[in-house]
């Protein structure tokens, strides 16, 4: 959607200005109420975007020109919400500007001349950046005033939310049960010894279809989980090293996994069954699903207001005639 391309541009331009692109040659791209936004405009927000959509093609290539129209879309849009803002007088301060610089600055634990610096080391100037940040907050005090209000989550929403989101996690995310058979290296510097015990491993592997766990355990004295059946222990996720718990988290319940080459020996393991993890409350996550569900909302009523004002406004877009 254009509201998420626009919001993508802008904090890519905040957060790591882009190295300078070759210069294009200058024309108008479209008149916004008087307004008008140019190629140099379209090129400056979203030059990444559209030599990677355009890579391979001539200057006049179907992907860059469609980028470019996705980009002065943006712009259209971007024009339209600074126009609203300006006629009900919520333009940025220049207070609120500088504290959210300094802001910027201390989270990445620099004062402001220090990040001046790094941003002008980034071939961005201190100027455009300013600009783009002031941008941001317009963008931002926009969605807070105009939008957020028109934003309404109800509890049934939030409970649905989260019996799906319960339901993507159930059988998932428990401790597991897990069993092991090390068969020990007796020369591991032998290709042949090493090539023996991978055959003996796979035997075990394809035996346990039909013969008991604790059979195989029995069958292997040199296996230091012999004496326990077999059981190596509980384990949450992570808690392994992680070689084995890629394997212990990845198979099925019952089944026994395919061997793990280790530094002592080969290991057979079977996940012998899963403990049900915790689940939390529509209360321990409220405040994360009514964020998504309100993000979500904010999105669709941005993209209304979008097609609403640029159908009152006047747009003449020259790019795509030209």
């Amino acid at each position: 959607m254009k509201t998420l391309l626009l919001a993508a541009l802008l904090a890519a331009a905040v957060a790591g200005p882009a190295p300078a692109h070759a210069a294009v040659v200058d024309r108008v791209a479209a008149v916004v109420n008087n307004e008008v936004i140019t190629l140099s405009e379209v090129y400056d927000l979203g030059a990444d975007f559209i030599d990677a959509r355009g890579e391979g093609e001539g200057p006049d290539g179907p992907g860059r020109r469609e980028a470019e129209i996705e980009v002065l879309d943006a712009l259209i849009q971007r024009a339209l919400i600074g126009q609203e803002i300006t006629r009900l007088d919520l333009a940025v301060t220049r207070d609120e500007l500088e504290q959210t610089i300094d802001d910027v600055a201390r989270q990445n634990d620099m004062d402001r001349d220090q990040l001046k610096i790094e941003v002008e080391r980034s071939g961005y100037t201190w100027s455009a950046y300013r600009e783009e940040m002031e941008e941001n907050l317009r963008q931002m005090k926009f969605s807070q005033v105009i939008i957020r209000p028109r934003v309404q989550v109800t509890e049934d929403e939030v409970r649905d939310l989260y019996n799906r989101r319960i339901k993507g996690m159930s059988g998932s995310g428990g401790d597991r049960v897990v069993q092991g058979i090390l068969l020990p290296w007796s020369s591991p510097d032998s290709p042949e010894a090493r090539a023996e015990l991978a055959m003996v491993a796979q035997s075990i592997v394809e035996r346990s279809s039909e013969t008991p766990w604790r059979e195989l355990v029995a069958e292997h004295p040199e296996s230091p989980y012999h004496s326990s059946a077999g059981d190596m222990g509980t384990y949450a996720a992570g808690e392994l090293v992680a070689q084995i718990d890629a394997v212990v988290f990845s198979a099925e319940v019952g089944a026994v996994a395919s061997p793990v080459a280790l530094d002592g020996g080969l290991l057979i393991i079977r996940v012998a069954s899963e403990e049900a993890g915790a689940m939390p409350t529509v209360d321990d996550v409220r405040a994360d699903l009514e964020a998504e569900l309100a993000d979500q909302k904010m999105e669709r009523e941005i993209e209304i207001w979008y097609t609403q004002a640029r159908r009152r406004a006047t747009v003449d877009v020259k790019l795509e005639t030209e």
